[in-house]
């Protein structure tokens, strides 16, 4: 029986100071949590009490945090380099395009294909339609008011290589996602679903 308690010690001994290396691998080699908000908060010049992060989940294999961030009752979507080193704590994606601070599409590399501006249009020298021309259109095909919905999210990207605005919204127990074209201002597509789907 003495033997059997030994055995048992020395494994349970082996596994703490594996679980512990394991601990000390990734507080040297991966950013926190608390670091990721701190970075969203910079990039979205907000106070990070201002913020409500409703997801942060860890991919070890890409080595990225991915978050969903909601500011302002809006949405938005940051994929961050988990890694400590020099290039560690950089973002990698975002959605997010109204920046206050200066910083500029060197964020959304990944994303090259948006634009960030200063301001409330996105991209207007290429797009004939202002960012809030593109919500009125959506808002008034679905005979809504910016007033009656939340979670009001827009992007600016390229749908099949034509330049669109992406809308998503929600109201009462339905969500809208509208591409609008960000040049003709017609709605390339919308969807309602269920929020319970």
């Amino acid at each position: 029986m003495k033997k059997y308690g030994k055995i048992i010690i020395i494994v349970v001994g082996i596994l703490v100071v594996i679980a512990l290396l394991i601990l000390i691998y990734f507080k040297t080699t991966f950013i926190s949590k608390d670091d990721v908000k701190d970075i969203i908060a910079a990039n979205m010049n907000a106070n990070v009490n201002d913020l409500y992060f409703e997801d942060i989940d860890f991919d070890f294999d890409k080595g990225v945090y991915e978050v969903e961030v909601y500011y302002h009752n809006d949405a938005y979507e940051y994929k961050v380099d988990a890694r400590t080193s020099t290039e560690g704590g950089s973002i990698i994606y975002t959605d997010f395009k109204y920046f206050t601070n200066g910083i500029t599409d060197d964020n959304n590399s990944n994303n090259s294909n948006n634009s960030s501006t200063n301001g409330s249009t996105n991209n207007a020298t290429t797009a004939s339609i202002t960012v809030d021309e593109a919500k009125n259109i959506a808002l008034t095909h679905a005979n809504l008011t910016e007033d009656a919905v939340s979670l009001l999210r827009t992007e600016q990207e390229y749908d099949d290589g034509v330049l669109v605005y992406e809308i998503d919204f929600t109201h009462g127990d339905f969500e809208y996602d509208y591409k609008i074209n960000a040049n003709t201002g017609e709605v390339v597509s919308y969807d309602r679903d269920s929020i319970y789907d």
